[in-house]
């Protein structure tokens, strides 16, 4: 696939040649290291067959974004170096972003365009984010193959994530992986929140 930007906010202009585009926008330094670090990954796709994996340009430059936005949505502190008050949710500030609203915002998935591993690579990021102190990442679908699936490609990336990430089976054991004071990795369907019989509400497992 072509690298099509080289700051990210635009595609760039065509009359380019791809060589210029592809030099300015992945071997500037900081990018190029950047890339060797958080987006390369090494999947076994069965048969002794494994397959080396590195981001495409709108994969790398969303969870960039992304991650910058988690940081900035979850910090309360005032004077933490590199972060903004206002928000950059499609890569513009929005004048009702604020440090620690906890509001980061959506990104847009096309069919094809990758979205597992772009969730991989962000949960790699956010994994390592000093500031974000070892989160416990939850990972909410509505289907039980996409969970698989999901599961299934987080699992191969493990070494991105620093760990292996973990399956709830039940409702039992999401509410088990979730009374973690902090880290992991966990998969579940939403329907394993719904209270266990006898209860009117699912109760409170964190308050982080």
């Amino acid at each position: 696939m072509p690298w099509r930007t080289i700051e990210g906010e635009d595609l760039a202009d065509t009359k380019l040649p791809q060589l210029q585009v592809m030099l300015e926008g992945v071997f500037e330094k900081r990018r190029l290291l950047d890339l060797i670090r958080h987006f390369i990954v090494f999947e076994d796709v069965g048969g002794g067959v494994l397959v080396k994996k590195m981001a495409e340009y709108h994969q790398y430059h969303a969870v960039n974004v992304a991650v910058q936005e988690t940081v900035r949505a979850c910090m309360t502190v005032a004077d933490v170096t590199g972060i903004r008050d206002e928000g950059t949710y499609f890569t513009r500030g929005q004048r009702d972003a604020k440090r620690g609203d906890r509001r980061v915002g959506v990104v847009w998935h096309t069919q094809g365009s990758g979205k597992s591993l772009k969730m991989a690579f962000y949960a790699g990021r956010v994994i390592l984010h000093p500031a974000m102190e070892n989160p416990t990442l939850v990972v909410i679908t509505d289907r039980n193959d996409l969970d698989d699936q999901l599961y299934g490609t987080f699992a191969r990336c493990h070494e991105l994530l620093r760990q292996q990430p973990m399956q709830a089976q039940s409702r039992a054991h999401l509410r088990e992986l979730l009374t973690t004071a902090s880290g992991g990795v966990v998969f579940t369907t939403v329907h394993k929140f719904f209270p266990s019989e006898g209860e009117d509400q699912h109760p409170l497992l964190s308050d982080r």
